[in-house]
């Protein structure tokens, strides 16, 4: 019966022992990658100092700079499952982000962009494509959507055009597993891969995250023909160029890569020639609203217990009961078993001389 017990008990033991191994190793990878099915919107706000506004009188756009005014951004990611990559079993998947920029006084809208990224569904990186030999993502498949300066006629919406552009560094959020220290994270506004600083931890809403700070240095953007009486000159159009430079701070927690709260500042202006003067089209900052934090806080809540078990307290525990278990199982079958106590001796019976006559 004991021998029976202890086999029972290591086999257990092995068992949990190799579940230890597994869960991190195998299960834990297959797991932990964003879904393919994405649908969701994020709300920043904020107010801005100075904000261009493009309006139309009737008569044609107008271009004037509005101060002190309070705006709102809405940005909307969807998946794309017409792209290739989409498949069930896929390490990849491609999601698109539009993004609108509101004046909240009349509902103007000051900005707007969108993009689609194929990325990679553990880490968040966005692809670049390496040629034919490494199709992971098509190259169709992440572009950046432009927008021409002029409508083709009258009172018409000015075409959109889908650039082919890869997109790296992270993208939509942080890798599984964040690690105190620097990522690259791709910024809209000039097209590349920043890095972004690990500068310490911080509690938001009752969660623990990681802080990172994103510094884009002044940039050029774009060249392009403006009113001369946006930027103080009596001709009736100009070449501008756009600059921009901001701070990005991100609040992400690390099991689940999230990106808990997020803050943008932004400064952008048009320098006219080489005569140092300027004109501030946008000075704001934006941030999640509360909303938005308290979804992105929801959402950690539902997935960071079970990829704690799978990567960490899952294994941890598994390998102490396993360990336990093999070691009692061992002590069980090396214990020899008791010797029986000898038989008494046998008596021999005498027979009678003559008893059997």
């Amino acid at each position: 019966m004991r021998r029976a017990f202890g086999l029972i008990l290591l086999a257990l033991g092995v068992f949990a022992v190799a579940g230890a191994v597994l869960l991190p190793t195998y299960v834990y990878p297959k797991l932990a990658k964003v879904p393919l099915d994405q649908d969701s919107t994020s709300v920043l706000e904020g107010t801005a100092s100075k904000v261009l506004a493009v309006t139309d009188d009737g008569s044609g756009p107008v271009s004037n700079i509005r101060e002190n005014a309070k705006l709102t951004a809405v940005a909307h990611v969807q998946a794309n499952f017409a792209a290739p990559e989409m498949q069930e079993d896929t390490d990849y998947a491609v999601w698109l982000l539009a993004v609108q920029v509101t004046d909240d006084a009349d509902g103007t809208v000051l900005s707007a962009s969108k993009r689609q990224v194929c990325f990679d569904r553990r880490t968040g990186e966005g692809y670049e494509p390496r040629g034919t030999t490494d199709p992971k993502c098509d190259a169709g498949s992440s572009y950046v959507t432009e927008l021409k300066d002029k409508a083709d006629k009258d009172g018409q919406k000015p075409p959109e055009t889908n650039v082919e552009k890869a997109q790296p560094g992270l993208n939509f959020k942080f890798p599984f597993g964040t690690e105190q220290k620097d990522y690259k994270v791709y910024d809209d506004n000039t097209g590349a891969a920043v890095t972004a600083r690990y500068t310490g931890t911080e509690t938001v809403n009752g969660i623990e995250t990681y802080k990172f700070v994103q510094d884009i240095p002044d940039t050029k953007l774009d060249s392009k023909k403006v009113p001369g009486s946006l930027v103080g000159s009596d001709q009736s159009t100009v070449d501008a160029d756009l600059y921009y430079r901001g701070v990005n701070t991100m609040w992400v927690e690390p099991v689940t890569g999230i990106q808990v709260k997020q803050q943008q500042q932004q400064h952008q202006e048009l320098r006219v020639g080489t005569s140092g003067s300027s004109t501030v089209v946008f000075d704001g900052t934006l941030a999640y609203n509360g909303k938005t934090i308290s979804q992105m806080v929801d959402q950690v809540n539902a997935n960071k217990g079970r990829l704690e078990f799978l990567s960490s307290t899952g294994p941890l525990w598994l390998g102490i009961g396993g360990g336990v278990l093999i070691i009692v199982a061992i002590v069980l079958l090396a214990r020899r078993r008791p010797a029986e106590p000898p038989a008494p001796p046998q008596r021999r019976h005498r027979v009678p001389v003559g008893a059997d006559r």
